[in-house]
C-alpha cells in the first residue's frame, strides 16, 4: 500500500506521524525471512541481503525511537483533563 501511493507517501512524511511505524514492521519481518533464507541457501549473497535488511530495520525502528521521543509534546492533546498543570508561583 504505500509503495504504490508515492505521492500520498510524500505528502505524509512533511509532518511526523505516528503511522510512520507501519513502515517498520514489515521491513522487520522482511529482515527476518531474509535471515532464514539466508540459513537456508548458505550464500554471500543471501547473506548480505540479510545483513543490509537487519542494519536497515534497526537503523529505521532507531530513528523512529528518536522521532517519536522527540515529537511526543506535538501528538498529545493540549486539552488533556488529566494532564498536570504548570506550578504557579
Amino acid at each position: 500500500m504505500q509503495v504504490s501511493r508515492p505521492t500520498l507517501f510524500r505528502r505524509a512524511m512533511r509532518r511526523f506521524s505516528v503511522a510512520w511505524w507501519a513502515y517498520s514492521f514489515p521491513l522487520t519481518v522482511l529482515a527476518l525471512a531474509a535471515a532464514e533464507y539466508a540459513q537456508e541457501v548458505r550464500e554471500a549473497a543471501a547473506s548480505a541481503l540479510m545483513l543490509a535488511l537487519a542494519v536497515l530495520s534497526v537503523a529505521v525502528t532507531l530513528a523512529l525511537m528518536v522521532f517519536t521521543a522527540l515529537r511526543t509534546n506535538d501528538l498529545l492533546p493540549h486539552d488533556d483533563p488529566f494532564s498536570c498543570p504548570p506550578l504557579a508561583r
